[in-house]
């Protein structure tokens, strides 16, 4: 059946009703309201056939209508998820990439410093102090003491400190004189004292480590740490230090410079 000429068809049956006249009940005629009934039932059957088809037309244009709106719902969605994903792609996608690239580089360091060997020379006959404790709670393949009645017996490893902070070796009264000649001749002492230190554990020649001089000048700079490699050709690398932190930090570094000369030289 067409369905859009339902319309007409309720309108033909309402023009059918308005068409009709209803007669006069006669007492007389028992036949004519016998007829009359029966068309009344017709036309009632046939507005109630026009109902229930109508109603299914509505039924179907329903359904028609949810299956429309769910499917462009379903596209809506898909277009949504589609649009986040692309969002999150553009702007997510790089900070994990630089995130994985700072970790991958936190994890190569803690690898290297993992893997280094740390001597640790006080300049004096005692114990080992507070930065060898800090030292060897970072993380290093060992941190290893000596001192003056103690001197290196192995192999030094990649890094070698040198501790003058925690010793009375360079507390030279002269330092401070209000004597111009005094304080420069109490400047060369100090000088050729760092010098010797240095000469000495050289002369050990059981490696050659980066070295680092935790040392505090005080008063005037000390050229004997600025020409070490100057008096010494030997000595490759080396770096100062005058605080615990800055100590704990070029340690940190020189390690990482040490992995990278052994690299470059098996290349």
């Amino acid at each position: 059946m067409d369905w859009l000429s339902l319309p007409s068809l309720l309108e033909s049956s309402n023009f059918l009703l308005a068409q009709t006249p209803l007669p006069s009940p006669s007492p007389s005629s028992g036949s004519t309201v016998a007829a009359d009934v029966e068309l009344l039932k017709s036309q009632l059957e046939f507005m109630k056939w026009m109902n229930t088809a109508f109603l299914g037309f509505l039924a179907f244009l329903g359904g028609l209508l949810t299956w429309f709106f769910k499917s462009n719902l379903e596209d809506a969605k898909k277009m949504a998820r589609e649009m986040v994903r692309q969002e999150l792609t553009n702007h997510l996608a790089p900070l994990v990439e630089a995130e994985a690239r700072h970790v991958m580089r936190t994890l190569q360091v803690e690898q290297v410093v993992g893997d280094t060997v740390v001597d640790y020379y006080r300049v004096a006959d005692a114990g080992e102090p507070l930065e060898y404790f800090l030292l060897k709670g970072r993380g290093f393949l060992d941190v290893r003491f000596w001192k003056e009645s103690y001197q290196p017996r192995e192999r030094l490893g990649s890094v070698l400190v040198i501790d003058f902070v925690n010793s009375e070796v360079l507390n030279i009264p002269e330092l401070t004189s209000q004597d111009a000649e005094v304080r420069r001749q109490a400047y060369q002492q100090r000088d050729e004292l760092v010098t010797r230190k240095i000469q000495n554990l050289i002369e050990l020649r059981i490696g050659s480590p980066i070295m680092v001089i935790y040392i505090r000048p005080g008063i005037g700079r000390i050229e004997a740490v600025d020409n070490i490699t100057q008096n010494f050709p030997e000595v490759k690398y080396y770096a100062s230090a005058n605080t615990p932190v800055t100590l704990m930090g070029i340690v940190v570094d020189s390690a990482y410079v040490a992995y990278g000369d052994r690299k470059t030289r098996h290349l």
